[in-house]
């Protein structure tokens, strides 16, 4: 039975690209695993933040779950279907509910094409594969209305990407994404190559628009002080598995992974006193090779708390009891109010997964042995 609440949801996904060898004859010698096992719901009306280190797959995440990356395992179930099963005309017309506002807001958009013909191309290709009914007239007047919807005055249609500053671009771009009325908007690091300034325009810009329009957001990002102010709930990935996920306020005052500790001790405060006071977590050593499997815990070579069961088994994502304070020992924060997370053993990490997938996401869940019972 489909979960009416649920818009998305991601069954042990996983997106591995074969590294081969040979001038003459090519022969697979073995994988990057980008994304290794990941499993999370979006329900309808919320805003999902995927934060990491660079390399970490939140972006390859977001690929495979628009079907641009190919996938090597898993579902991705968009209001009950399987995009990973679909036919490639299926997938086509599937596609319309679900766009993407890139990063970079120059290289994503044609300089060849005016500003109204950006906007329009979806209508149009859509339009022409029968998917939706639309005229030339409704088009244009679809794409005047949105412009003004997203601050670009209707004077700018006839204007080239190269006459506009970047902020200009990605409101463009947002344009571009909202022309087919989806119902679900992946925003691959929206404002991380804008000016500080326009960052919050922006950022105000897509939640005015989430309210009206009762949009879905992916949002992937590594900064995170704007997955805070934007998203309902975030998760963490690490070497292509999510470690911990929570709601925006319990992760940003109360993390338990002992990666998101140090992520979040990474960010600066803007009291000088509590600058000050803080201690900062120092991770040793690099982001181990993707390529290479290993097996236990893929963050035990970093972790400051790292034991010896990290090294034989690998944890999972897993509710705990309601009230549970932690480990005191590490330094761990106490999970605050309803419901902290505990790691599973064994298996690839998620969050929840299967069945139970829709009742765990309430809660606050963590990939680490410093939480088990």
């Amino acid at each position: 039975m489909v979960n009416e609440e649920i818009l998305l949801e991601v069954r042990g996904l996983k997106v591995h690209f074969p590294i081969e060898k040979g001038i003459i004859t090519r022969r697979r010698v073995g994988w990057v695993r980008a994304v290794d096992g990941v499993d999370f719901t979006l329900r309808r009306g919320e805003s999902l933040g995927l934060v990491g280190e660079s390399g970490c797959g939140k972006t390859t995440t977001a690929m495979a779950v628009a079907r641009l990356e190919a996938l090597s395992a898993g579902q991705v179930l968009f209001e009950g279907r399987d995009l990973a099963s679909m036919a490639n005309a299926e997938l086509n017309r599937a596609r319309k509910d679900f766009q993407i506002v890139f990063q970079d807001p120059w290289s994503s958009l044609d300089p060849r094409m005016r500003v109204r013909d950006i906007i329009a191309e979806p209508l149009r290709i859509h339009a022409g594969r029968g998917h939706i009914a639309a005229t030339e007239a409704e088009i244009a007047e679809r794409v005047l209305a949105l412009m003004e919807r997203c601050g670009l005055s209707k004077d700018f249609a006839t204007r080239y990407p190269h006459e506009f500053s970047g902020g200009q671009r990605q409101r463009i771009g947002i344009a571009r994404a909202l022309v087919l009325g989806p119902k679900l908007i992946i925003a691959d690091e929206p404002v991380s190559a804008l000016d500080v300034s326009i960052q919050s325009q922006i950022l105000n810009l897509l939640k005015d628009l989430q309210k009206e329009l009762g949009l879905t957001f992916l949002f992937i990002a590594h900064d995170l002080a704007v997955v805070e102010y934007f998203c309902s709930r975030i998760a963490v990935m690490y070497l292509g598995r999510i470690v911990e996920t929570a709601s925006s306020y319990e992760l940003n005052r109360a993390p338990l992974h002992p990666y998101t500790k140090a992520l979040l001790s990474a960010v600066p405060l803007p009291d000088p006193k509590r600058e000050r006071e803080r201690r900062r977590i120092i991770l040793k050593g690099d982001v181990p090779s993707p390529s290479v499997e290993r097996p236990g815990c893929p963050f035990r070579e970093r972790c400051p708390e790292a034991m010896d069961r990290c090294e034989r088994e690998a944890p999972t994502l897993r509710p705990v009891n309601p009230g549970r304070t932690g480990h005191e020992a590490g330094g761990g924060v106490g999970a605050s109010g309803g419901g902290a997370g505990v790691a599973d053993f064994g298996g690839a990490g998620g969050l929840g997964g299967g069945n139970g997938v829709g009742r765990a996401e309430s809660g606050h869940l963590v990939s680490c042995f410093l939480y088990a019972d």
